[in-house]
């Protein structure tokens, strides 16, 4: 079989042409060969504008967690196109908010919705088994043309779209398929939804492996049970996930499943105390448990480590948070006087679009090498492992998605009623979530306010952005240089909402 794919989709369309009846993705019970699934993977290729000598603007695709969804992002790439991944639960005026700002002309519609991207062309493929066995393969992008643009949390209230090469996934995706350890006919989770580059962690080191892919609706509500019925081998889960996961089988005095090898988690820092918790739970003995560390800058994982199972190393002595890991071998890294940690390598973004101002602001060139400033705080123990230490922005992680605070007050400032705000991090039972203080203006009534805040941000922002509390108060907490300090509001607003109980 023929495709257009680039470098690292190779091996993929090699297990399509080699064993077509080998199941590569397995979609709440429905089985799809890779045989049928590389034809889809080529339909969507041929439909999409054929890639061209000047930049194009990117496909934008319809994401609702499903094989279409692995599909229709496989055969954009395999065009040598990028893709802008458009989460169908997302508010309707995000997603064609985003869809301006990149000029997207088509958009590939894996399943009927009530909102129609306002595009020039909605591609519908057939999704039939043979829907493109005549593509004409475009050859391979270049490594410099763009992948995916994946919009994450900035400053002004207005999201940042990070332009990611082609060269990125061809560089990152073998020294991840080495890490997981994914082997030919295991079963991987696809537990992340495809608007997130956590995804193409699951997605690509495991269709280019010869690996099944299996999506799962019930694996958020019963993940041990997903676990044994589907022989599940390798994980990718966020860490507050992962967390919650262990103390329900805990309490349940369960084991972990059998099948289960490789635990990855990420996204969040893991505390000492979860590590014990893992420790205790019969069955994970066995089991590698990695954590990882990267940023939609990065592409994909740059640093990880081995906390616990077979060879896992001695850790630093901390009470506190567990170490971050090692550049894997395709990454460079350095740390400032300040702590901060600068990453470089093929992986890197071409930078934000049509963003020059906040591009410079993150990429730096230094001798010759270009780096990405990560924002993140760390310091290197004896052995070379990094240990995370806090951020020098406001950028904090939430349920694994990245938030910057600065942004979450940008769009509370822009509400009726509201004089000033400040949003804050809060930390319950190992579970994050946003909490949100503003001061009312003198003639608006706080109650009908925090209502119009909350129906505005439910309509217009991702739910990650949305605060699980939104509370009025009479004044916000400030430093000694007049600056709003976040915490101590939070510590002083919710200390007396416990008290009050």
């Amino acid at each position: 079989m023929e495709s257009s794919a680039a470098s690292f989709l190779d091996p993929f369309f090699d297990r399509a042409r080699d064993d077509p009846g080998r199941p590569a993705v397995v979609d709440n019970g429905l089985v799809f060969t890779y045989g049928t699934f590389a034809a889809w993977v080529l339909e969507v290729a041929a439909a999409v504008e054929p890639r061209t000598a000047e930049p194009q603007p990117p496909v934008g695709v319809v994401v609702h967690r499903s094989a279409r969804d692995v599909a229709a992002i496989l055969g954009v790439l395999a065009a040598g196109r990028a893709y802008v991944p458009l989460e169908a639960h997302h508010p309707e005026a995000r997603l064609e908010a985003i869809l301006r700002r990149v000029g997207c002309r088509e958009a590939v519609a894996t399943a009927e919705t009530g909102w129609q991207p306002s595009v020039g062309q909605v591609i519908r493929p057939r999704w039939a088994p043979t829907a493109a066995a005549s593509a004409t393969p475009a050859g391979p992008p270049r490594p410099e043309d763009p992948a995916y643009v994946l919009f994450t949390s900035g400053s002004t209230g207005e999201p940042k779209g990070v332009v990611v090469p082609h060269r990125a996934p061809a560089a990152v995706v073998p020294p991840l398929r080495t890490l997981y350890g994914i082997g030919e006919g295991e079963f991987v989770l696809h537990f992340h939804g495809a608007g997130g580059d956590t995804s193409l962690e699951e997605i690509l080191p495991t269709l280019t492996t010869g690996a099944t892919l299996v999506i799962d609706d019930g694996a958020r509500e019963g993940f041990a049970r997903v676990v044994e019925e589907q022989q599940l081998s390798v994980v990718v889960l966020p860490t507050g996930f992962w967390d919650g996961v262990t103390g329900d089988l805990l309490r349940q005095d369960a084991r972990l499943p059998a099948s289960l090898r490789t635990v990855v988690i990420g996204g969040e820092a893991v505390r000492a105390d979860m590590l014990e918790r893992w420790r205790r739970l019969p069955g994970t003995k066995d089991v590698r448990l990695l954590n990882t560390y990267g940023s939609t800058e990065t592409a994909l994982v740059t640093h990880a480590v081995q906390l616990a199972g077979p060879g896992a190393p001695t850790l630093p002595e901390t009470d506190g948070d567990l170490p971050i890991g090692r550049p894997l071998p395709h990454v460079g890294q350095r740390i400032d006087e300040t702590g901060e940690l600068y990453v470089s390598g093929p992986g890197l973004a071409l930078g934000y679009h049509e963003s020059p101002e906040a591009t410079a602001a993150r990429f730096i060139e230094r001798d010759g090498v270009r780096w990405y400033r990560t924002g993140d705080l760390v310091g290197e123990a004896a052995d070379g492992v990094l240990v995370f230490k806090g951020r020098s922005d406001h950028q904090v992680k939430i349920r694994g998605y990245r938030v910057d605070l600065l942004d979450v007050e940008a769009l509370i400032g822009r509400c009726e009623g509201v004089s000033s705000v400040a949003a804050a991090k809060v930390d319950r039972a190992g579970h994050s979530s946003l909490a949100a203080f503003f001061v009312p203006l003198p003639d608006a009534e706080p109650g009908e306010v925090a209502a119009g805040i909350r129906d505005r941000l439910t309509r217009t922002a991702p739910p990650h952005l949305v605060p699980s509390l939104i509370l009025p108060v009479d004044t916000l907490e400030r430093t000694h240089t007049g600056k709003v300090d976040r915490n101590a509001t939070r510590d002083r607003h919710l200390g007396t909402m416990a008290a009050a109980r």
